[in-house]
């Protein structure tokens, strides 16, 4: 499954350690919010959270054509591959907050 490439990339970064201090703090939360957002959620709604970052129009529309791919797998196995990256970030000892 190609999507696993994805998933573990995410994990390396929310995961990664670096001089005793963990990046999930200062990264991972925005990195979070996306990749839910981008397994979950409406694509209007992805397009809003990347839009905040400031990135430019294409990068955009490149992450909305993979967004459509991804909606193409049905919900439930989007669902499962979702609760499967809380379980793993939790232990990662990631925290997650909804905002």
């Amino acid at each position: 499954m190609r999507l696993s490439l994805c998933l573990l990339t995410i994990l390396v970064v929310c995961c990664y350690e670096a001089n005793g201090q963990t990046l999930a703090g200062q990264v991972c939360q925005a990195l979070q919010d996306v990749t839910i957002t981008f397994l979950l959620n409406p694509e209007e709604e992805l397009k809003r959270e990347l839009e905040e970052f400031d990135a430019p129009p294409e990068a955009v529309e490149a992450n909305l054509k993979v967004k459509r791919c991804i909606n193409k797998i049905m919900y439930g196995d989007r669902l499962s591959m979702g609760t499967s990256l809380v379980f793993i970030m939790l232990k990662c000892d990631v925290k997650y907050g909804y905002k």
